[in-house]
């Protein structure tokens, strides 16, 4: 039988998302019903509901869950009603990436996440249906669609976690900050003698910063445009802080780099500008990864001459390469230790308050709105 609940339902591209009564189907056999407690807010949101995706509409959004479970499908096998969970992204499960754990690879992550496949029997079917017009409504946006007061989600979203967990300070743990944590902890690996600099200090660029202070590497650079995030970033583990807009920006990184450049660059902007002054800012045999995406259309701003004759590497990275069932209660044990303070960059709202959230991070003012239900 359908569950009645609210959700922030989005009607068509560039619309507001209106907190709407809904119809939520029962869960198929691969899903969960979810009662959330809270979603982090994060650009990727904003992004596909005006269009820089594509999606389906009417449409409910929200990738950064947190809940208790209500009900599970006759196939799930990783919680039970009553678990906490903080939800992530979606994935087949099925893929050579999927089954050799590194699910963040997997081969239909698109489909999964922004094209809203729940499973093969109904595909990308609605979830839900508005009560007052009877109108479908899409939700599994990252098998999840948690701007919800209850959602119906994909078993492989979902991490089980300790009951008394914070799910409210720790929902945003599903996307953002592995995405920039997993950079360094998953994917380059650095020494304690390498040097990092991270261009934007939104979740992403924070949740890099606190694993690069975690790993404790030599030279940790940050860039960004907002100089109170510098000073916090600054007070957090980073040695030098620059404006993304000084004319002098690669002549100093230079300086704090032995001359050379660094070793390692995260782009978490998706900007292309911010991208080509990645590229600029490490050394000969340095690695750019990006983490920000600008979405469909935009073009890398590297000459391949120079890219062949600096040996250096470029390459994109989504879910930092994360297998969440594992990662995000590493990500956890950090927070616990003190070492991952989600608390000082997030600021929480009610749902009845998602514009006032929405304004705050357009503005810059907060890096982190909380959503609770």
């Amino acid at each position: 039988m359908p569950r009645r609940t609210q959700a922030l339902v989005v009607q068509h591209v560039s619309a507001p998302a209106v907190l709407a009564d809904i119809d939520l189907a029962e869960p198929r056999p691969n899903e969960v019903l979810v009662r959330i407690t809270a979603c982090g807010l994060c650009h990727t949101d904003h992004l596909v509901q005006h269009g820089g995706i594509p999606s389906a509409f009417p449409s409910i959004f929200g990738h950064e869950g947190a809940g208790e479970v209500e009900a599970v499908g006759s196939a799930v096998k990783r919680v039970q009603k009553g678990d906490s969970v903080l939800l992530s992204y979606a994935t087949c499960g099925e893929c050579p990436y999927c089954t050799a754990d590194r699910p963040a690879g997997c081969a239909r992550f698109f489909e999964k996440n922004f094209g809203r496949a729940r499973d093969a029997a109904v595909g990308d079917e609605p979830v839900a249906r508005a009560v007052e017009t009877g109108e479908p409504v899409y939700g599994s946006f990252f098998g999840q669609s948690a701007f919800a007061r209850h959602a119906v989600v994909s078993e492989s979203s979902v991490v089980k976690v300790p009951q008394g967990t914070d799910l409210v300070q720790l929902a945003p743990l599903g996307c953002g900050l592995q995405s920039g944590a997993g950079v360094l902890l998953n994917q380059l690996k650095p020494s304690r003698e390498d040097s990092v600099i991270i261009f934007g200090l939104g979740a992403v660029g924070f949740g890099a910063l606190w694993a690069a202070a975690h790993l404790q590497l030599r030279t940790i650079i940050v860039v960004d445009l907002v100089s109170t995030r510098l000073d916090l970033a600054l007070a957090q583990g980073a040695t030098h802080a620059f404006s993304g807009a000084s004319p002098t920006l690669l002549a100093d990184i230079r300086a704090a780099t032995s001359g050379i450049g660094a070793r390692f660059a995260i782009e978490a902007t998706g900007v292309e500008r911010v991208l080509k002054s990645a590229w600029d800012a490490v050394c000969n045999f340095g690695h750019v990864v990006s983490v920000g995406n600008p979405g469909p259309g935009v073009k890398a701003p590297f000459d391949i001459n120079d890219h062949v004759n600096q040996s250096k590497t470029w390459s994109g990275l989504v879910e930092g390469a994360s297998n969440p069932p594992i990662f995000i209660p590493q990500l956890m044990q950090l927070y616990e230790q003190g070492a991952f303070p989600v608390d000082t960059i997030s600021r929480v709202y009610p749902v009845e308050q998602y514009e006032e959230a929405l304004a705050a991070m357009k503005s810059g003012e907060l890096i982190k709105p909380i959503i609770t239900f």
